[in-house]
């Protein structure tokens, strides 16, 4: 890896230092009395039971132990493009199309634009992170 790659790598670290440590699935936190998630960064995200109960009812229980949190908003102005973020995994997508009232998705991946984005993240403000990538 030459300088200019190691230096970009290191700033990606430092801009993702707020994402989770370890990613906590739906069921578990909705057992917690004060749900959180341990940070990279050591601190710890406190995370709305608000928001948990909503995502319960958003998808089978089943999926309850399968959608682990918090969901991240992958953004990467060179590979989508300004203003768009990417989505990825099975469930997460499901919860994004319900929360933003569409009626079909992508089960791997789900793109969505400034306009969705506001939206996911005022309906889900401790359950979703933004992800910086290159």
């Amino acid at each position: 890896m030459d300088r200019t790659s190691r230096i970009l790598a290191k700033q990606l670290d430092l801009m993702n230092r707020h994402l989770a440590k370890k990613k906590i699935d739906l069921k578990s936190l909705l057992k917690e009395e004060k749900p959180k998630i341990v940070l990279r960064d050591e601190t710890a995200h406190s995370i709305d039971i608000k928001e948990l109960e909503k995502l319960a009812e958003l998808i089978p229980k089943e999926y309850h132990s399968k959608l682990f949190l918090p969901i991240y908003i992958e953004l990467s102005s060179g590979k989508y493009g300004r203003g768009t973020a990417r989505i990825s995994g099975k469930i997460e997508c499901m919860v994004v199309a319900k929360i933003l009232g569409r009626e079909s998705y992508r089960e791997d991946e789900t793109f969505i634009y400034r306009p969705d984005l506001r939206k996911l993240r005022r309906e889900l403000p401790t359950t979703t992170q933004y992800m910086f990538s290159l």
